[in-house]
């Protein structure tokens, strides 16, 4: 007769993992090798594996093949960033080569190097900018005077009131004597000339050089009359 269990499990009990002992043997990880690796620890040739086998071969294949091409496309986006940053730094070099040259007595102490950094070469235009602004800021101011007097006599022109006439050749007559008080008071801070850029300098020359012309044009209309 055969021995019967003193106490036979509940069919809840047996449901239960806690009343069962079995021991499980964990799979190798094959998440972090490659697809030459995982061939290696099967020791199998591609023919001799299981289907299984081999879609885990192919997905650690294209896996790998994936992360070659992500560093390939990330080391090809560095070298575009860096030709890039090379370009910009080299005309910006160039850029303040012509400038040293153009006004080297306000320049000559300001070193530049092609093999500086881009920021480093924005600081040292930026200061030759600052130098050259203000070297020139008290001509620019005068040619705004200038320009100032010639719209205040065209001004009162159009109402037929002649009072200014001739204004504007008075004030250019003594550029000798206002260039002097115009650098003094810019020394001094009493005429701020951060604002005095390139492209505003060039709108005050070609704003004086379209005066100048449309007053010889009507000074021609007049003369055939």
């Amino acid at each position: 007769m055969e021995n019967i269990p003193d106490e036979i499990p509940s069919l809840e009990e047996l449901k239960n993992p806690a009343h069962i002992e079995e021991v499980i043997q964990d799979e190798p990880s094959h998440e972090n090798i490659t697809h030459t690796e995982y061939k290696k620890q099967l020791g199998k040739k591609i023919s001799e594996m299981s289907e299984e086998e081999k879609q885990k071969y192919n997905a650690l294949s294209q896996k790998q093949k994936r992360e070659k091409e992500n560093v390939k496309k990330k080391v090809e986006e560095e070298q575009a960033v860096e030709k890039e940053n090379n370009d910009a730094r080299n005309n910006l070099y160039n850029q303040l080569f012509v400038l040293k040259n153009k006004f080297p007595e306000n320049t000559k102490n300001i070193i530049i190097d092609p093999e500086m950094t881009l920021s480093a070469l924005e600081e040292k235009k930026a200061l030759i900018l600052q130098i050259i602004t203000s070297k020139n800021a008290d001509r620019v101011v005068f040619q705004s005077l200038l320009l100032m007097c010639r719209t205040a006599e065209r001004g009162l022109n159009y109402f037929d009131v002649d009072a200014l006439d001739g204004f504007n050749e008075e004030v250019e007559g003594a550029e000798d004597d206002i260039i002097p008080i115009l650098k003094e008071m810019i020394d001094m801070g009493e005429i701020d000339t951060s604002f005095l850029t390139p492209q505003l300098r060039l709108m005050v020359v070609m704003s004086g050089a379209a005066v100048r012309t449309m007053e010889k044009n009507i000074a021609k209309k007049k003369s055939k009359f």
